[in-house]
């Protein structure tokens, strides 16, 4: 419910969808939310190889437009919305989504070129049999399903408060002189107020909340930030005005469904209230046009509300039954305007923390992924020499960068790792790998055997075999040694490695390698805050 997705992440979604590609939503959102470089067309790239479809960003002169395959990304300098997904090309006009990406727009090309300021940036992609979502359909049932909880759950609450309201001014109404729609308006004028309170408490809390800048900057000047943070937006320098806002309306709210008998008399109280009010507005909107000069759409739309629920308190005197008003009466609304303040404070410190995670989690991720961080921190972590000659060699000769990957054969980490390796060397084209054995040779044959078939291996076969017998002993969950030895052969060659596996762990030793798997880059220890898999966005030229 009230979900609204950043730009690039509409743009993903609209792409996905044009390639029939079946993705969640909310797997999209989330899955570029959590990446380092978050609003860019390497997230995009990054999310869409996790769904097993491959992709490739890439530059080219803008009058070959009509060469990329369709429907493709093209990086432009819109306003707002960046990422166009471009449906159609031909020989004098382009189709592309406008910045809702609900709907198709044409414009010529060399207008599409020079007004959305496209420069030649695209990212394509091919989907296969196999691009999409794991476990979509349950992905896609939970979703759901959730959603409908959450507007039924909404729906219930707001028919109950409807229906106890109704219940208790059917029969006042009769006897009493407030008009029911004076009343019933009243009470939808309150209902709207809550809802309206809870978008800027909520506001106030996710000031990033796409739904919420959308609504804040739909108006000239419109800068519900500006408004919410400034010098006057608290009331004794700790409680907001949001807040006082939403305790007023929920207040009123519970009065009007928990009063029972006395509903005319909680209509004058509530009434009354409301006038007392009323000087507000005068303050809100004075300080927005003259002190801020910026508008709060959600605040102003608070005092219509106020205003509006005073005009019809002071026209059809909902006030007139202020002398009922009693000690008991007072007492219970007292308790009933305490209940969402008491409430709320409880809450409040969990909602922070909530809220306060997801940005750490985030800023940490632009932490980590900082260059400048990751050069420091991988300078201060130990140093070995790379060794020639030993190990099982893997990427091209020439690669600028090298791996090392410190490992056992029985090591589950060391095989969980293997994957993320296999797949950075694919990416890379300029990474070599080089894999190192530590056995504890001399007292575990069991260890060793492994190690002594796999350099075998290295050493009279192709670096194809090399990948796939690596493949075949680290990717099962069950080790076979008699199985892998069987399918892999090397005839007399296993024991011409005994003084490699030496080399080896005299290596480790003498490098103070004590776990596996340890890896290195470029000869320094990679920093424990970091995985293999991370090392693709700071060996990206």
């Amino acid at each position: 419910m009230f979900i609204a997705f950043e730009s690039h992440v509409k743009a993903t979604i609209a792409f996905l969808r044009h390639l029939r590609v079946k993705v969640n939503a909310s797997t999209v959102n989330e899955t570029l939310k959590n990446h380092p470089d978050e609003t860019s067309l390497l997230s995009i790239s990054d999310a869409l190889g996790k769904w097993n479809l491959p992709n490739g960003a890439g530059k080219i002169d803008t009058a070959n437009i009509d060469q990329l395959p369709l429907p493709f990304i093209a990086l432009t300098r819109r306003a707002g919305a960046p990422f166009i997904v471009v449906t159609a090309v031909d020989d004098n006009y382009v189709h592309f989504l406008d910045s809702n990406y609900k709907r198709n727009v044409t414009s010529t090309r060399s207008d599409f070129i020079k007004d959305q300021g496209w420069v030649g940036l695209y990212l394509i992609a091919e989907p296969n049999v196999h691009s999409g979502e794991p476990d979509y359909k349950a992905a896609k049932r939970k979703e759901t399903v959730a959603t409908l909880v959450s507007g039924a759950a909404i729906f219930v609450i707001a028919f109950l408060a409807t229906f106890l309201f109704w219940t208790n001014i059917k029969n006042d109404v009769g006897e009493n002189s407030f008009p029911a729609t004076a009343i019933f308006l009243q009470y939808f004028i309150t209902l709207a107020g809550v809802f309206v309170t809870s978008l800027l408490i909520w506001y106030e809390t996710d000031r990033n909340n796409p739904l919420l800048q959308k609504v804040c900057t739909g108006i000239a000047k419109g800068n519900c930030a500006a408004i919410l943070t400034g010098k006057a937006a608290k009331a004794f320098g700790w409680l907001s005005w949001s807040e006082v806002g939403f305790f007023y309306y929920t207040s009123a709210l519970l009065c009007m469904i928990l009063a029972g008998g006395n509903m005319m008399v909680y209509i004058s109280l509530i009434a009354l209230i409301n006038i007392l009010a009323l000087p507000y507005p005068v303050f809100s909107v004075y300080y927005q046009w003259r002190v801020a000069k910026q508008w709060c759409v959600l605040c102003l739309i608070v005092q219509v509300l106020l205003v509006a629920g005073a005009v019809n308190v002071l026209v059809n005197h909902l006030y007139s039954s202020w002398p009922a008003i009693n000690l008991p009466v007072l007492a219970q609304g007292l308790l009933l305007y305490a209940v969402p303040v008491l409430c709320w404070f409880t809450i409040k410190p969990f909602v922070l923390k909530i809220q306060l995670a997801k940005n750490d989690k985030r800023e940490y991720f632009r932490i980590k992924f900082n260059e400048e961080i990751f050069d420091t921190l991988l300078r201060n972590q130990p140093k070995v020499t790379i060794p020639d000659g030993l190990g099982i060699d893997l990427g091209s000769a020439t690669a600028k960068h090298t791996l090392i990957k410190v490992c056992n054969p029985y090591c589950g980490p060391c095989s969980r790792a293997h994957p993320d390796m296999e797949k950075l060397l694919e990416e890379m084209p300029d990474l070599k790998a080089k894999i190192i054995f530590t056995t504890g040779y001399g007292g575990d044959e069991v260890m060793t055997k492994p190690a002594m078939h796999l350099m075998a291996i290295a050493e009279t076969s192709d670096e194809n075999t090399i990948k796939k017998a690596l493949d075949d002993w680290y990717l099962p969950e069950k080790k076979d040694y008699e199985a892998f030895a069987w399918k892999y052969p090397v005839n007399g060659q296993l024991q011409k490695q005994d003084i490699k596996i030496k080399a080896m762990n005299q290596w480790c030793t003498d490098m103070k390698v004590t776990a596996t798997p340890t890896f290195f880059i470029n000869g320094y220890q990679l920093p424990r805050t970091y995985d293999i898999a991370d090392l693709k966005y700071f060996l990206l030229e």
